[in-house]
């Protein structure tokens, strides 16, 4: 017999790595429902529209589009679903989704692709963007938060890692809990190698603080390099120079072809995995990236990209300048991203499953 499972999101309300992996969740068991707190048609994965279960928080108008704004009642919606019908729960965390109520008959895993930055890493930083007048209450919803994500923690019976990095984070905040890795899936089949490599750099980025978007602008006008930039809220910046362009939220497709065509993916944040850099690979195209976190697990220095040492803009413009030197083959950085394919995570993601569900049977 077969087990019941169901999986639950945060809030799909864009088209990230988390909602991707959720995406590819779906696929790899395809009779499982998707809860998550918020869903977006527009532009979250439609593949799993049918199947998709949201909290009370749809009764916001303009829930989806605000869904950061919701944050203090995310708690609450994540533990209003009833999940008592369901053997497995497979919760795909990167802010509280692990949080969901359970009994002691089912089992529980968290693909975590970290604790919540905002919460337990970035703390400071996040304060820093709210208003002054803010800040004493946005000071004690984190430490809220802390305490119900500690304490959500130890309703999680295994603990997935996306990467080295946040397996540690996972100990670090968690009571010391233990988890195994498993990467996350990289679509090889869209992202392929196709046209002709031109003279632009391509930055693929959210608009957050800890993305440093800043470094890879101020780089590349120094070197008098044209850069792309795209990601949601990008469009919303401003620079002087005609050099860099910010296109904003854009398609798969678009994406696709702009990584097909990039020089390079600058990326000169501190990434717990960092999925963009190896769809970028999967194009045939390197990597520039700061050598920490998720970067020294999915690069290879000199093959299938190059790192850089310091978050500074004298740091990444050596790095350029080392690239623009060198020669990498295409073919060599395709078969490396291959490493990471959807079909392995899908047969590593039901393995684990079926052996916790298995020996859970033996064991009662």
């Amino acid at each position: 017999m077969q087990p019941k499972i169901v999986i639950v999101a945060d809030a799909m309300v864009g088209l990230g790595g988390g909602e991707r992996v959720v995406e590819v969740l779906a696929e790899a068991f395809p009779q499982a429902p998707v809860y998550t707190l918020l869903y977006d048609p527009k532009h979250a994965p439609d593949s799993v529209a049918g199947r998709v279960v949201t909290s009370w928080l749809r009764r916001f108008p303009g829930g989806s589009r605000y869904a950061k704004a919701l944050l203090p009642l995310y708690p609450n919606a994540i533990e209003s679903f009833d999940l008592n019908a369901f053997d497995v729960i497979i919760s795909s965390n990167h802010t509280l989704a692990k949080g969901v109520l359970r009994t002691s008959e089912q089992i529980h895993v968290c693909y975590c692709h970290t604790p919540m930055r905002a919460i337990w890493e970035n703390s400071h930083a996040e304060l820093q963007r709210v208003p002054g007048i803010l800040r004493p209450f946005a000071r004690q919803l984190f430490m809220k938060l802390r305490l119900w994500d500690f304490a959500a923690a130890a309703r999680v019976d295994t603990f997935i890692a996306n990467s080295v990095t946040t397996k540690k984070r996972i100990a670090a905040h968690y009571g010391g809990r233990e988890s195994s890795i498993i990467t996350p899936p990289i679509d090889t089949e869209r992202f392929a190698p196709g046209g002709p490599v031109r003279e632009y750099y391509l930055a693929v980025s959210r608009n957050v603080p800890y993305k440093r978007i800043d470094l890879a602008v101020d780089a590349a006008v120094r070197l008098g390099r044209p850069l792309i930039v795209v990601g949601e809220g990008t469009d919303r910046l401003t620079h002087g120079s005609p050099l860099v362009s910010f296109r904003g939220k854009i398609g798969a497709a678009e994406l696709t072809e702009l990584m097909q065509g990039a020089r390079a993916l600058l990326s000169p944040q501190l990434e717990d995995f960092g999925m963009a850099m190896l769809e970028m690979n999967a194009c045939g195209r390197p990597v520039i990236a700061y050598a920490r976190g998720g970067a020294l697990e999915t690069l290879v220095d000199g093959k299938t990209g190059v790192f850089f040492a310091e978050q500074t803009v004298d740091s990444l413009t050596d790095a350029i300048d080392r690239f623009e030197k060198l020669e990498f083959d295409p073919a060599f950085i395709r078969r490396h991203a291959e490493g990471f394919s959807k079909e392995r995570f899908k047969q590593k993601m039901r393995d684990l499953v079926a052996d916790l569900y298995d020996r859970k049977k033996h064991s009662a």
